[in-house]
């Protein structure tokens, strides 16, 4: 099974979300408003006291930017403490693509026919109604994230409710 068969399977919209894990917020922000002219930049800092991450509860607190270009989300992701799967990724891998984010309407739905058709949920957010990582890592070599949009915008919920 292919990324795209997966996709189609699952009929998803078009990739919504690009999500990069980094070192380094700052530094990272630096880099793609210097080279690419992206910004401007919302940055929250947001702590996730019960993350359900490969079946086991985790206390994560990260510090999360988004910058938008066009009808896609960047979401640069640094960890700032406990471990979870963004640190694995970048302790194998390095600062690099992580994720590729589809906002789905019908989020509940969508993370069951996942599960159905046997995919390993990697993380979910703590109320499982937001977001869910999902491996997709053997037939396409990426996690997809399914998203929950705040309202009919192609922004994730929790960065819509995440103070600023």
């Amino acid at each position: 099974m292919t990324a795209e068969n997966v996709r189609q399977q699952l009929q998803l919209p078009g990739v919504g979300q690009i999500g990069v894990v980094v070192e380094d917020v700052d530094r990272a922000i630096a880099f793609y408003e210097s080279t690419f002219g992206l910004g401007p930049w919302d940055i929250r800092e947001v702590g996730a006291p019960n993350v359900w991450d490969r079946g086991e509860e985790k206390q994560i607190k990260a510090r999360l930017a988004f910058a938008t270009i066009g009808q896609v989300e960047i979401e640069l992701i640094q960890i700032l403490e406990g471990d979870s799967l963004h640190l694995e990724f970048l302790r194998e891998h390095g600062e690099g693509l992580h994720h590729l984010g589809f906002f789905v309407k019908d989020f509940a739905a969508k993370l069951e026919q996942a599960k159905a058709m046997g995919f390993e949920v990697l993380q979910v957010d703590p109320f499982g109604q937001a977001y869910a990582y999902l491996d997709t890592r053997q037939p396409g070599g990426i996690i997809f994230e399914l998203i929950a949009p705040l309202g009919d915008q192609n922004i994730s919920m929790l960065r819509g409710m995440m103070p600023g």
